[in-house]
C-alpha cells in the first residue's frame, strides 16, 4: 500500500469549489477528455455517505474501469473507496487567506490486508496500473483541476 498526495492552491472561492465538487459527474470528462472517459453516479440524490459511482479511465493507454462508494462526506471534503478496496482515496477542501482555496486529493494505492494484501499491490503494478502510473496522473488531474476552477471565475 503505497499513499500519495498532491496539493493545489486555487483563486477559485471555497463555495465554487464545494459546487464543482457536488456536480462531479458533470465535470468528470471534460476536465480530462483525454484520460477521463466516463462517470456515473450509481446512486439517487447528491453525494453522500454510501453513494456509488463507476468510472471509465484510461491510465498509459490502458483501459481501467472502476466501481466505488463514498464513505466519508464532510464540509472540508469525502473519502471513497474502490469496490473491491484496493484503491481508495479522499478529496480536502481548506480556505485560503487571499479568497481562494487549497485542494488536497489523496489516493492510497493498493489493499492494506494484512499477509496478502502486499502481493496484491504488486500483482497490481505488473498487470495493471502501477503505483509511479498513479502518481503521474494525480500530478496532471491536480494540474488540470487549477486551469479548469481558475478559467471559470
Amino acid at each position: 500500500m503505497k499513499e500519495i498526495s498532491r496539493t493545489i492552491q486555487t483563486k477559485a472561492s471555497p463555495a465554487k469549489v464545494l459546487d464543482w465538487f457536488a456536480h462531479f459527474d458533470e465535470h468528470y470528462v471534460e476536465w480530462w477528455p483525454e484520460a477521463h472517459k466516463e462517470y456515473r453516479s450509481t446512486s439517487e440524490g447528491p453525494p453522500q455517505v454510501g453513494s456509488t459511482f463507476e468510472l471509465k479511465q484510461e491510465t498509459k493507454g490502458r483501459p481501467v474501469s472502476m466501481k466505488g462508494v463514498i464513505t466519508k462526506m464532510e464540509p472540508t471534503g469525502f473519502e471513497w473507496k474502490m469496490k473491491p478496496p484496493v484503491m481508495s482515496g479522499s478529496w480536502r477542501y481548506r480556505p485560503t487567506e487571499d479568497g481562494g482555496t487549497e485542494i488536497t486529493q489523496t489516493m492510497v494505492y493498493g489493499p492494506s490486508w494484512p499477509v496478502i494484501g502486499g502481493l496484491v499491490t504488486w500483482l497490481m503494478g505488473r498487470f495493471s496500473v502501477s503505483a509511479r502510473d498513479v502518481e503521474e496522473q494525480l500530478e496532471e488531474e491536480m494540474t488540470r483541476l487549477k486551469q479548469i476552477l481558475e478559467a471559470e471565475d
